[in-house]
């Protein structure tokens, strides 16, 4: 049983500087030749292809934390830092959650890299797995609220104190105490998404999907037609907080290869922003 807690704890290598977990988003970065545009996105949702990273040499991650593989953590290209996500195996129904503290996945068709210990409870392997991320937009902005590095407004507030009723009828016989000012963000919350997260899995069906490349998201009909024409694809309907848009998918494709081989033709044509999505 010793050696079990052993193999279980990985310690960060002498000369690391201490962990120091803070918010960040990031200035507009490029990665392997490709511009990433990092912003909030609490309620973030997206599909497209996992990778399990390898174990890496412990460092310090982008929001200041020490990596261990296993930790349930993830890396994500443009979302704040850090972000809780429910990752799902849409090829076999697993769902955990995760705290995503690192940029990544080096390769643009790659929508998020997981540690180790999140990938082998997902079932992924060396090859990539089609996944749905999910932002969960309570606790991402606990998190926004409540570690160092947030650019808070500047704003004095009312003194506090305990709300009170009197009586019109009767004035000064008493008040009655109705209610008191909210609290903030507290420590205990923070401390429990920022620690160890449970490594719960949860089964539920298997969805599967054909991969597509999405060659970029239009507010106009026509362009999305012009795109389409370009490009080879199609051009879908969809909904985006009440807003009618377009988007043009190249595909479908049954697997990462030509999935890939795709999306370097649509990216060396000019489309920068395509990505592989699951549909």
């Amino acid at each position: 049983m010793a050696a079990l807690g052993l193999l279980g704890c990985h310690r960060a290598e002498p000369g690391l500087p201490p962990a120091a977990p803070h918010y960040v988003v990031g200035a507009p970065y490029q990665m392997d030749g490709v511009w990433y545009y990092p912003h909030e996105d609490f309620s973030y949702q997206a599909t497209g292809l996992a990778v399990a990273d390898p174990d890496r040499t412990p460092y310090v991650t982008a929001d200041g934390e020490h990596y261990s593989p296993d930790a349930l953590t993830g890396r994500h290209a443009t979302l704040q830092l850090p972000a809780i996500v429910t990752v799902r195996n849409l090829e076999n129904g697993r769902e955990i959650t995760i705290r995503v503290n690192d940029r990544g996945p080096d390769s643009p068709g790659r929508l998020i890299g997981l540690s180790p210990r999140a990938a082998a409870l997902l079932g992924i392997g060396s090859n990539p797995v089609r996944v749905a991320v999910t932002g969960l937009e309570a606790q991402n902005e606990q998190l926004a609220e409540g570690l160092p590095g947030t650019q808070h407004l500047d704003i004095a507030a009312a003194p506090a104190g305990q709300v009170r009723a009197e009586s019109l009828d009767h004035p000064g016989s008493g008040a009655t105490i109705v209610g008191a000012p909210g609290g903030t963000v507290g420590a205990a919350d923070i401390s429990a998404l920022m620690g160890d997260l449970p490594p719960s899995v949860r089964q539920g069906y298997v969805v599967g999907g054909l991969l597509w490349v999405d060659a970029g998201t239009f507010s106009t009909l026509r362009y999305a037609e012009l795109s389409a024409a370009r490009t080879g694809g199609r051009v879908v309907p969809v909904q985006e907080h009440g807003r009618a848009l377009w988007r043009v998918h190249v595909g479908p494709f049954m697997n990462a290869t030509d999935a890939d081989r795709a999306l370097d033709q649509l990216m060396g044509a000019g489309v920068t922003g395509a990505r592989i999505v699951v549909e």
